[in-house]
């Protein structure tokens, strides 16, 4: 699998820094590294609650029935700039 990665730059506090650095530090890790690990743990802990899914199921439902109504973008632009 090919994998591509984007950069991002991100603002912290110098309080928040240093607690990050105390952590790397304990698992023997540097701190960029470190922060990756906790960012990709918690990106992959994502889960749909039930709640998120009966939504959806919902939607799908109205959708196949005929029942929502969607605007085109153009739309939605006209309205929205309007003066």
């Amino acid at each position: 699998m090919i994998q591509t990665k984007n950069r991002k730059e991100i603002t912290l506090d110098t309080q928040t820094l240093s607690i990050l650095q105390i952590q790397a530090e304990k698992q023997g890790r540097k701190l960029k590294n470190y922060m990756e690990q906790v960012l990709k743990e918690q990106a992959n802990s994502f889960e749909l609650t039930d709640e998120y899914k009966a939504m959806i199921d919902v939607m799908l439902d109205k959708h196949e029935k005929g029942e929502l109504k969607y605007t085109s973008w153009e739309e939605a632009k006209e309205e929205l700039f309007k003066k």
